[in-house]
């Protein structure tokens, strides 16, 4: 079997652009795109108010844009459903791109007349997936995370240059991030003893706010998992946890710095930052902090601008959440009354859940010890 050339090669694709003018198309263009099963997605819209550089108006024309799923299709073929010479039928480079050139939205063409989406005739939502594809760099409203999601629902052949091309974006973010000198984030500190549901609060909090997170894999490398998600659960963390001088600069609320991290440091690139710990804060760092050789005691100041850092500050009982917004003051109390809500994780506890009998299970395959004097 001889192999393709190059521009045999170029002419096949999971999607592709027809265009050509309306008196070349022998029947309705949906006609034509249901008599293949092969086409998944299409989108198609009439031009017919465009105007040339001189100022005179276009043949109508139609652009239709194809998709095949896992399918790679030659564009001879497409050509010949269509009854159009393979020219006009053309590789897509990025799908947003040619969903915006349906309509003349793309900046290349906004001197062009503007076509309503409601002119397109599609089986998909093509406006929402030409949104989503602009997320790829876009760190103003995803997060890193959700475009990594993102890329990885993409096709096979699309995955692993978006990939690439989204890790340099990341890079070049990060870089950038550490030459800002001011940042906002919010500092929440949960404490509780054991088994009072500070985790479990934690993770309703960011979920009710719209916040994908991270949860902070272990104590000797709290940052190892971060992938730039909106907000950060450090995870029954104490002072031992962390250097003062660290946790200063990583709970700082206005100055962007980075975090050691066992393989790379890491920016933190979100909007919120959640403590949970069984030790009250201002318990921390009260003993000598070894600093290279030397210990040294944190003064009372540094410890009252580690106090001021935390934005909200949450009590947890068995019974009770009492949440300070005002955070604490240079003593490291709660400041004000604070608001008391019921702690329903007690209850959650108590509520029996189906549990699997593994012992009904093993005895279908072992046989009963009858000796065994249990």
């Amino acid at each position: 079997m001889g192999t393709k050339s190059g521009k045999e090669k170029r002419l096949s694709g999971k999607e592709c652009e027809v265009m050509n003018y309306v008196q070349y198309f022998k029947e309705p263009i949906i006609d034509i795109i249901k008599r293949y099963t092969t086409i998944k997605k299409y989108a198609f819209i009439l031009h017919d108010k465009d105007y040339n550089e001189k100022g005179v108006l276009e043949s109508p024309h139609y652009h239709i844009y194809l998709q095949f799923g896992r399918a790679t299709v030659s564009f001879d073929m497409v050509a010949k459903w269509f009854g159009v010479e393979p020219q006009y039928v053309q590789k897509v480079k990025k799908t947003g791109s040619i969903l915006e050139y349906l309509t003349h939205s793309n900046e290349s063409q906004k001197f062009k007349h503007q076509y309503s989406p409601e002119e397109v005739t599609a089986n998909f939502d093509f406006v929402k997936e030409a949104e989503i594809e602009k997320m790829l760099g876009d760190f103003t409203k995803y997060s890193y995370a959700q475009q990594l999601m993102y890329v990885n629902s993409l096709s096979q052949d699309k995955r692993i240059p978006a990939f690439n091309q989204l890790q340099k974006f990341w890079k070049l973010e990060c870089e950038v991030r550490t030459l800002q000198s001011d940042r906002d984030i919010e500092v929440v500190f949960i404490c509780g003893k054991g088994g009072t549901g500070k985790t479990y609060y934690a993770k309703k909090l960011l979920e009710q706010m719209g916040y994908d997170y991270c949860v902070s894999s272990s104590s000797n490398d709290m940052w190892q998992d971060y992938k730039g998600q909106w907000a950060m659960i450090l995870d029954d963390v104490r002072d031992s946890s962390m250097p003062f001088a660290d946790m200063l600069k990583m709970i700082d609320n206005n100055t962007s710095s980075s975090v050691a991290s066992r393989y790379a440091n890491k920016v933190f690139n979100g909007k919120l930052m959640v403590l949970t710990s069984s030790i009250p804060p201002k318990f921390w760092y009260r003993s000598p902090q070894r600093d290279g050789a030397r210990m040294i005691c944190v003064s009372q100041e540094d410890l009252n601008q580690f106090y001021r850092r935390i934005t909200c500050y949450i009590y947890m009982t068995d019974k009770q959440i009492t949440i300070y917004n005002e955070g604490l003051d240079d003593l490291g109390n709660p400041k004000g009354l604070g608001q008391v809500l019921v702690n329903e994780v007690a209850q959650l506890k108590q509520e029996k859940k189906e549990r699997t009998d593994f012992g009904v299970i093993f005895s279908k395959f072992c046989p009963q010890d009858t000796e065994s004097p249990f």
